[in-house]
């Protein structure tokens, strides 16, 4: 069992059916649709929920950050560099025709 994690991530989310459990598995091995469209234009997903009970999500698009005991404990980024990400991120979510806008997410990964 791993440690508590914030995370910031910059691009689309989906929400999950916790009911699903094919389709949750296919998001942790990548094997869903999404992940491997997000996948062959140079995308991360990142799959999980915020704890026992709470519903599960899909990330799509460029993780900044995953910060925690066990993870990243600082992470710095300019404002330059945040500005040519968005419009990667951008061009690659257009290039595997996600035709949502990618927004900054903050996200509390508890542990259970």
């Amino acid at each position: 069992m791993g440690a508590d994690a914030f995370i910031a991530f910059y691009g689309i989310k989906f929400g999950l059916d916790p009911d699903d459990e094919e389709g949750l598995d296919a998001c942790d091995t990548g094997s869903d649709v999404r992940c491997q469209k997000a996948r062959s234009v140079g995308l991360e997903t990142y799959t999980g929920r915020m704890t026992d009970g709470e519903d599960y999500f899909l990330y799509i698009g460029t993780r900044l950050a995953s910060l925690g005991i066990e993870h990243d404990q600082y992470v710095t980024q300019s404002v330059e560099q945040l500005s040519s990400l968005a419009a990667n991120v951008m061009a690659k979510l257009r290039a595997a025709e996600f035709p949502q806008s990618p927004e900054l997410h903050f996200q509390f990964v508890g542990q259970y």
